[in-house]
């Protein structure tokens, strides 16, 4: 495991955080001191099953003797659908250590890993956004900086850390679109900005220098992660809207697009997506449909 991050962060992992974490709380403290060598099928089949049955951890604190844990209810289908899809990611970071393993000569044999496969049917592809006029609430019952944060992330569907890390150079006025250097796929890509996304980010550029955040708090440091939640949670609560996180303007950005005739690859370019794999899983649904069309116009209607 070491190593594989080790040579992934060499390469520019986005992700690693992430990964690094799945493997020290779910892969470390049951499969770490076993050879790779001596992993069989069985053995990887009852670790991955093991993640779906056990009890749920809760924030510990580091002094603690042990860790603070409790019992989840296994005859609930949403719960076991949403601890199967964790472990399927799990194995899935378990999978590419011990790939990156093989292909790299140190064992012989995938045969182990290879044969056990993830669950099945367990990714709900249903998403929440905010229609239009939740959209415009939003944006009237917010001001100052979060309502800059806010606005930025409907025009233009980037991960909050991508926000965050914007510079005041990486406007580009001229063309009118922000450039995202850092993304979670490691590409990076332009975005072009409609009217009132470059009026804004024209706006918060203004006569700053170039290394600058373009998005600032009310304080004028940059945002980071655990520093958006409060005034996040209070201009929902404004708003009137609840169960609404900030990556969900990101589905929004999307939706919007795909409801107004954008193609889905054009879709997944925007959001930073080698593919339309996800864009289809998501939002295909919502883009105008010959067979909906079709299907409404002559199906019987009550």
């Amino acid at each position: 495991m070491d190593r594989y991050f080790e040579a992934r962060a060499a390469e520019g992992m986005k992700s690693i955080a992430d990964a690094q974490s799945r493997a020290a709380f779910h892969i470390r403290p049951r499969l770490g001191t076993i050879r790779v060598s001596d992993l069989t099928i069985e053995r990887v089949r009852t670790w991955r099953d093991g993640m779906v049955s056990a009890e749920k951890r809760l924030r510990t604190s580091k002094t603690a003797d042990r860790a603070n844990t409790v019992s989840v209810d296994l005859g609930d289908p949403e719960v076991i659908r949403r601890r199967r899809d964790t472990a399927n990611r799990t194995l899935t970071t378990l999978k590419a250590a011990l790939n990156w393993a093989f292909n790299n000569r140190l064992v012989t044999d995938d045969a182990a890993w290879r044969l056990v496969k993830p669950y099945r049917g367990t990714t709900a592809a249903r998403v929440r956004f905010l229609t239009p006029a939740e959209q415009k609430a939003l944006i009237a019952a917010s001001n100052g900086a979060i309502r800059d944060l806010v606005s930025a992330a409907l025009v233009t569907g980037a991960r909050f850390g991508e926000l965050a890390r914007l510079r005041v150079a990486d406007y580009d006025a001229a063309n009118q679109s922000v450039f995202v250097a850092e993304s979670k796929s490691g590409k990076p890509r332009h975005i072009p900005l409609p009217a009132g996304g470059a009026e804004l980010f024209g706006r918060l550029a203004g006569d700053r220098g170039s290394a600058d955040p373009l998005l600032r708090q009310e304080n004028g440091a940059a945002w980071a992660t655990s520093t958006y939640n409060r005034p996040w949670k209070a201009l929902l609560a404004q708003a009137n809207l609840s169960d609404v996180t900030l990556h969900e303007l990101r589905h929004t950005y999307a939706s919007t697009m795909v409801r107004n005739g954008a193609p889905l690859m054009v879709v997944a370019q925007a959001l930073g997506h080698s593919d339309t794999r996800m864009a289809e899983k998501h939002y295909a649904h919502l883009a105008p449909s010959y067979v909906a069309d079709t299907i409404r116009r002559l199906a019987p209607d009550i």
